[in-house]
This record gives structure tokens, sequence and C-alpha cells, in this order.
């Protein structure tokens, strides 16, 4: 039920929490998104470790035609509290699947997944924090996904300067 594209059917993309056999696929992914990351073996133990940090570290993947089209990694900072604070920490999508829709999938139904599982706790989240290159399409991307806005700039910070940007609208109860 995403916004998948024209390309992809809604029904080509599910959107699920990630398992053990999506760790390396989530390792190759990273590595193809982000530059500046570790050799793959150093990624696949990254993931891994992340994986292990659930519920504090929350990998979601979006699956297309029985292959990983993409991941999200949520990451609730601060301790397990009533009022959650989230980070949405990496997002990627396979590099001939982007523009069509997938990473806002990712992060439409993942953190619906995400607020379930912290209202089964008796917590809301209270907010979402993102860090981003300065680029506006990335900006863009994040206020029409997220709602979020621009509260700081850090400079030099991992591919040069980013933005944190936040957003307090996702859980009202």
């Amino acid at each position: 039920m995403g916004d998948t594209g024209s390309s992809l059917g809604t029904d080509s993309i599910k959107v699920r929490p990630a398992s053990k056999a999506d760790l390396s696929p989530i390792a190759e992914i990273g590595a193809n998104a982000f530059s500046g990351l570790r050799p793959k073996d150093m990624g696949l133990k990254w993931v891994s470790a992340c994986f292990s940090a659930f519920p504090r570290m929350e990998y979601w993947v979006a699956e297309s035609e029985d292959a990983i089209a993409g991941y999200i990694l949520w990451n609730e900072k601060g301790g397990f509290r009533k009022d959650a604070v989230l980070e949405l920490e990496q997002i990627a999508v396979v590099p001939n699947l982007r523009n069509r829709g997938i990473g806002r999938s990712l992060i439409f139904h993942s953190l619906a997944g995400v607020r379930e599982r912290l209202h089964s706790r008796g917590s809301r989240i209270k907010l979402v924090e993102v860090t981003t290159g300065t680029e506006q399409q990335a900006v863009e991307f994040y206020r029409r996904s997220l709602g979020t806005d621009v509260v700081a700039k850090i400079p030099d910070y991992f591919r040069g300067d980013e933005f944190v940007l936040v957003s307090r609208k996702q859980d009202e109860t």
C-alpha cells in the first residue's frame, strides 16, 4: 500500500522487519549507498551489531520480487522512555530502484510498525530526528515523508556539512 511509483506496482513491494537472512543484502546496499564506509566485511559486522541491538535499533526491509530493494534503520535514543525519541539512522535503496517511492514506503510502513511496538509498551513517539546532507533533494524528501524541519547544521560531519532535521508530528496520542 505504499507509494511505489509507476514502474513497480504497489503489490510488488513488501515492507517488513528484517531477519538475520537480510543482513548481507543490507550491508551490501549500505556499502553502495554511503561513501566512506569500511570494506564489506566491516559493514556486515556493523549491520549485525545493529541488528543485535533490537529493540533499541530496528531494521526494516523493502522486498521486491523476492530480493531486498532497500532498508531503513531506526534507533531509539536516550533510553526507553514514555516519550520516545527516534532517529532515522539510515535509509538506502538499490540504485536501479531509486525514485520509485520505495524510500517513502519504507518510512511509512516501518514507522507504523515501530509506533505499534512502542504503543504496546505504553510509549509514544515524541519526535523523529534525521541527519542528512545539505542537498535540497534530501531535505525535501524528509520534509514530504516525515514532516521534518531543519533545526541545525553540523559543519564537516560525515561527508561534509549536514543538517539535523526534526519532526514532532509523528504520534499525537
